[in-house]
C-alpha cells in the first residue's frame, strides 16, 4: 500500500468515528503523509493528489462532521507555509 492510500485510509477511519478532536488527529495524519515529500513541488503534488482521492463520490459519502472540508482548510495553510519555505 502506498503513502496516498495509507493517508486516505486513516481519514475515512477518522471520519468513521467523528467526535470532538479528530480535526486534530487528522491533521497530524496529513502532516505526516507530507512530511515524506522534499521539495515544494512534491509536496504540492502530494496536497493535490490527496485532494483529489478525498473529493471523489465514493469518499465524498463518508466525509462526516465536515471533516474533509477543514482537512483542505488545513492543506491551504500548509501551502502557504511551503510556498513560503521554499522561496
Amino acid at each position: 500500500m502506498d503513502q496516498l492510500d495509507e493517508t486516505v485510509r486513516s481519514i475515512l477511519a477518522l471520519a468513521a468515528t467523528y467526535k470532538p478532536g479528530t480535526i486534530i488527529r487528522a491533521e497530524r495524519v496529513v502532516d505526516a503523509y507530507l512530511a515524506d515529500f522534499d521539495g515544494y513541488r512534491a509536496r504540492r503534488a502530494a496536497m493535490d493528489a490527496l485532494l483529489r482521492e478525498l473529493d471523489l463520490p465514493e469518499r465524498r459519502t463518508r466525509n462526516r462532521g465536515g471533516l474533509f472540508e477543514l482537512i483542505e482548510l488545513h492543506l491551504k495553510r500548509r501551502h502557504g507555509e511551503i510556498a513560503r519555505l521554499f522561496q
